[in-house]
């Protein structure tokens, strides 16, 4: 998970129990954001107590929204909010420097940036078409060709981008003839289908063309992952792709020995 660095400044009052206490977190822009919070959501070992040495250094989960480029060569920004524990409000957005940012297994998939989140939809696919034997030249193309996004450089974004068919499929496309053919000598519903294929694809493609925002990939593997779950397969596990995090670079930017180790995923 990512956690942000904040501090416990004070103990509020011991009701109700195990106690309140004032957390404190500073942005990039130096302002800081004073919470009140339960002792032991902040703290599960012990070191917040009423007869604590305040300030006391603390971690909060966190989940990223997006990043951006900072002023002054601070470096990238990332905007996260603080709903993985349920703290403050569930709007706030906080601007925070990488350098407030770490990361601690367990891995989540909002941990990982969007070409580790394609990784582990992809794997999640090749799992289910596994478990059901289901054989498509057209998806081990489409499949091919989304792991290929993973080193896609400026120079060959443009001859990558519309390489494969089913890319172009969007909201009203139709699957080709013969894999319907396929889908339906295997039993397999093509519209439940179809769904996933674009929202395997929307993963990386809807974030294309602008600022990426992470809720946007997440939604995207959310679904690819819930119809696996629904057919008996497991998703693949955040752990394995946590080489390449969001607070780092959002996109990502795995080395060739990084994909391979996805791409051996089992």
């Amino acid at each position: 998970m990512i956690l942000l660095g904040a501090r416990v400044t004070r103990w509020l009052t011991d009701v109700p129990q195990p106690g309140l206490v004032e957390v404190e977190l500073d942005d990039v822009e130096g302002r800081t954001h004073r919470l009140v919070e339960k002792s032991a959501v902040v703290d599960s070992t012990g070191v917040v107590r009423r007869d604590g040495r305040f300030p006391i250094a603390v971690d909060l989960a966190c989940r990223p929204r997006t990043q951006y480029p900072g002023l002054d060569a601070q470096g990238r920004v990332n905007a996260v909010d603080l709903s993985p524990w349920g703290i403050g409000e569930d709007d706030t957005v906080y601007a925070i420097g990488r350098e407030n940012l770490t990361w601690a297994p367990p891995a989540v998939y909002s941990d990982l940036s969007v070409r580790a989140r394609q990784a582990a939809g992809l794997v999640t696919f090749r799992r289910w078409r596994a478990s059901v034997g289901l054989s498509a030249s057209e998806f081990d193309a489409l499949e091919e060709h989304l792991w290929q996004y993973a080193l896609v450089t400026s120079e060959t974004f443009d001859a990558w981008h519309e390489a494969d068919p089913l890319t172009r499929l969007g909201s009203s496309g139709s699957l080709p003839a013969p894999l319907l053919r396929s889908l339906e000598a295997s039993g397999i519903d093509p519209v439940e289908l179809r769904s996933v294929i674009v929202s395997l694809i929307e993963i990386t493609y809807g974030g294309l063309f602008g600022r990426i925002e992470s809720r946007w990939s997440l939604s995207e593997l959310a679904t690819v992952i819930a119809f696996a779950q629904r057919q008996g397969v497991a998703p693949a596990p955040a752990d394995a792709f946590a080489d390449c995090l969001w607070i780092d670079d959002d996109w990502g930017r795995p080395t060739e020995a990084i994909v391979s180790s996805w791409r051996a995923v089992v």
